[in-house]
């Protein structure tokens, strides 16, 4: 028997997949960590080593990393790092990792699991050397208390900005519009809200002027947002400041203030869209209905949202002997041409209120699930494309201008005119990438319903558990509801998931 020795190739190069993540404010003044920066020196890394391919930059602007809830670019480098799309990532450092320390071990460890090491350049830590985690964990907790006296410091400063009535909401309610944090009326708009008035004061109800707005305007309108509308006193030119507040603990979560902390009404902040006289009548007459009216106007709470699941016939609403009932219309007919007998209305308010608990117990981990599937499957569409990858870089550096002449017109270096007529320039190029992004991949509609799906986990997160029945909550969540019988129903919600809840009869 001859063997022959066969000599270990030398000349053989193991080619490393390099991902990178970023994340930086997004009025940074902080050149040397600025989106445009990282971008450029991560795709030098590559270029400069022969060993190394850089597969994805993954970067997020603007958000406040005290938790990877709305990080979109980090869940993107975490869905993608299932499908062993890299080797290794870098990261500037720890506190541009994640600012929680729970989040940020568990993100480094599963990313051990999956054979993928984490370089963190500032603090020297490669989590491929057995120290790494000790490390990173001390560091964790170091970021995680310097988000803490951040958020204590900013929450400190808005406090006082609504005591003296200097503080400015981030978005500006529907008719208006912010111009250096002063609110203006947006005249077409405005004409919409007053309509919505005078449509009330003339006996419409809620879901009547939803509806015909719908029709007229081709945009989906809901009776909850009319609601919001009528007794929204910022229409008079007031404002109701600190109707939110964020936890002061990790992770921060935001919630309704129900007298939790004061409140502060600052009047005659801005013009007015409605007189206070109009506005007063509204008032009043959305009491005086209420007793009559548990629902939307003239319309009732469930009235067009009930299916029946045997014939397909929306239910009405029926009284027997003072107590109120949902019959579908083919059974009330003829009971012989549909099985499905009637429901008592509050056992249907106790089925939502049963659901929706569930999901806010079990809901994060539901519906995350839900997002990561759409998540893969935007991946799947997008995976691969140059196009999509050359206009992201664009994106990033069109957003890094406009905060660059930000700042400058926020210093007085540059004149309103100039500043207006660069923001415009460049607001254009940035709706075009984003056009190109969305053409590239074709993911409308995939991505609309990511962004009902992140509405709904915000209902979730701003309510405590429910213990009576919320019309409001119940307008804005549920799309529909299907009665399988009269002892089960099943909630389609915003975001198109389903829940089936059982009617427990009492």
């Amino acid at each position: 028997m001859v063997i022959t020795k066969i000599q270990a190739a030398t000349d053989v190069k193991i080619i490393t997949r390099l991902a990178a993540y970023i994340r930086v404010s997004s009025d940074s003044e902080d050149q040397q960590h600025s989106f445009s920066a990282q971008y450029r020196y991560y795709n030098s890394i590559a270029a400069d080593n022969d060993d190394t391919i850089l597969i994805d930059i993954y970067a997020d602007e603007g958000i406040t990393g005290t938790c990877t809830d709305k990080r979109d670019e980090f869940k993107r480098m975490m869905s993608d790092a299932r499908k062993h799309k890299f080797d290794r990532i870098i990261v500037k450092s720890v506190t541009r990792f994640a600012r929680n320390t729970k989040d940020c071990l568990e993100a480094v460890r599963e990313l051990k699991q999956l054979g993928i090491s984490v370089y963190f350049e500032e603090n020297n830590i490669d989590t491929n050397k057995t120290e790494g985690e000790t490390l990173i964990t001390l560091l964790g907790m170091v970021a995680q208390n310097e988000s803490l006296s951040i958020s204590k410091n900013l929450r400190w400063s808005i406090q006082k900005s609504m005591q003296n009535g200097t503080y400015t909401n981030g978005s500006p309610a529907y008719g208006y519009n912010y111009d250096n944090s002063q609110l203006f009326i947006d005249e077409n708009n405005a004409e919409t809200v007053k309509r919505i008035f005078d449509d009330f004061l003339n006996g419409l109800g809620l879901q009547t002027i939803a509806d015909n707005l719908t029709d007229e305007t081709g945009i989906q309108w809901y009776a909850a947002t009319i609601s919001y509308i009528l007794t929204n006193e910022k229409y008079i030119g007031d404002s109701v400041l600190h109707k939110y507040y964020t936890s002061e603990t990790l992770p921060f979560v935001k919630r309704q203030n129900r007298g939790e902390q004061p409140k502060y009404y600052a009047q005659e902040t801005h013009e007015p869209i409605i007189d206070k006289e109009t506005f007063r009548k509204v008032q009043e007459l959305i009491i005086s209905r209420r007793p009559t009216e548990r629902s939307y106007g003239t319309q009732y709470t469930f009235t067009r949202k009930i299916n029946c699941g045997h014939c397909g016939y929306l239910f009405k609403r029926i009284n027997i002997r003072d107590k109120a009932y949902w019959i579908c219309n083919k059974h009330s007919k003829n009971a012989d041409l549909c099985p499905v007998r009637s429901i008592p209305e509050e056992y249907l308010k106790g089925a939502y209120i049963r659901m929706f608990n569930k999901l806010k117990r079990f809901g994060d981990k539901i519906i995350s699930s839900a997002v990561s599937q759409l998540e893969d499957l935007i991946m799947k569409k997008q995976c691969g494309n140059q196009k999509i990858l050359s206009a992201r870089g664009e994106l990033i550096a069109a957003r890094e201008k406009m905060n660059q002449i930000t700042r400058l017109h926020s210093s007085g270096i540059l004149s309103d005119d100039i500043y207006n007529a660069q923001k415009k320039e460049i607001e254009a190029k940035i709706m075009r990438l984003k056009e190109l992004m969305t053409a590239a991949c074709d993911t409308d509609d995939i991505v609309n319903t990511l962004d009902k799906l992140s509405d709904l986990m915000d209902i979730l997160n701003e309510r405590d558990i429910m213990t009576e029945f919320d019309e409001t909550v119940f307008g804005i969540t549920v799309e529909k509801m299907t009665a399988l019988s009269e002892n089960e129903i099943v909630f389609r919600l915003i975001g198109g998931v389903e829940f089936t809840e059982i009617i427990e009869r009492r």
